[in-house]
């Protein structure tokens, strides 16, 4: 019997073991803890991004709608651009036959007149 230990000694060694055990039970507690904050941060970072994103398509369909509302414009622009294109080329036409006739007749003219 003497190998038993006497309670002074088994009550110190039962109070170090729940000691030891208290003191994982903070650290286990702790890491909830902080797994729990850490939680709630990335939930809070997860529902900003989600605003953002909708707040990003929503700027989107904006844009969109307006684009929309815009391409028959631009198509008449570009309508507009090739007839003003075409009737430049016109006048430079007109231009030059009628720079062309003016030089015939007043050649005809000169050769008439015994200029030339």
């Amino acid at each position: 019997m003497e190998d038993l230990m006497s309670p002074p000694e088994i009550d110190a060694a039962v109070h170090q073991q729940l000691g030891a055990l208290d003191a994982k039970m903070d650290r286990v507690l702790a890491d909830q803890d902080q797994a729990r904050s850490d939680r709630k941060q990335q939930y809070s970072k997860s529902e900003n991004l989600e605003r953002r994103l909708d707040d990003v398509d929503r700027k989107l369909e904006t844009v969109n709608t307006r684009l929309n509302n815009m391409e028959p414009i631009t198509t008449d622009i570009g309508k507009w651009r090739e007839r003003f294109i075409g009737m430049r080329l016109l006048i430079v036409f007109v231009a030059a036959a009628f720079g062309a006739s003016a030089a015939t007749f007043g050649k005809w003219m000169a050769i008439k007149l015994g200029w030339v």
